[in-house]
């Protein structure tokens, strides 16, 4: 078992550094690749390449006096893996400009069957399955 730095998900990369865990896992590993990398089993909702050079792995050692103390007392990292509602429309955009986190857009979204005033900011990231319409709103004048 071994943990990760959280520099290799993409998905952590927009979140303050100060609110990341020093390392994510354990993860258990699968085999040896080459030398000096690792194939370690992620859980599908990543999406990552699942080998990873030493340099970015961490040994896993149990605590056997306290299991609980390994254990992460934070809320787990939500990654967006697909919405289950569809897109009505794209109301506006905006640009999210935070000290120490890259800048960002967000899409007004109208979703079906949800009132226009329930409309939700998301994360243009998050919106990877409405590209389509996405495109069309930016075309629009």
């Amino acid at each position: 078992m071994v943990k990760l730095l959280p520099q290799q998900f993409k998905v952590f990369r927009q979140v303050h550094k100060g609110l990341l865990r020093k390392y994510e896992g354990p993860f258990p590993i699968l085999n040896k690749v080459g030398k000096v990398s690792y194939k370690v089993k992620l859980p599908p909702k990543l999406k990552i390449h699942p080998v990873f050079h030493v340099s970015m792995l961490k040994p896993y050692h149990k605590d056997t006096e306290d299991p609980s103390r390994g254990e992460t007392h934070r809320a787990p990292t939500a990654v967006v893996t697909s919405f289950e509602r569809e897109v009505e429309r794209i109301m506006a955009n905006r640009v999210i400009r935070k000290r120490g986190i890259p800048s960002y857009r967000e899409l007004l979204v109208q979703w079906k069957g949800v009132l226009e005033n329930e409309a939700s900011w998301e994360k243009e990231a998050d919106l990877w399955q409405f590209k389509d319409l996405i495109r069309r709103f930016d075309e629009e004048p």
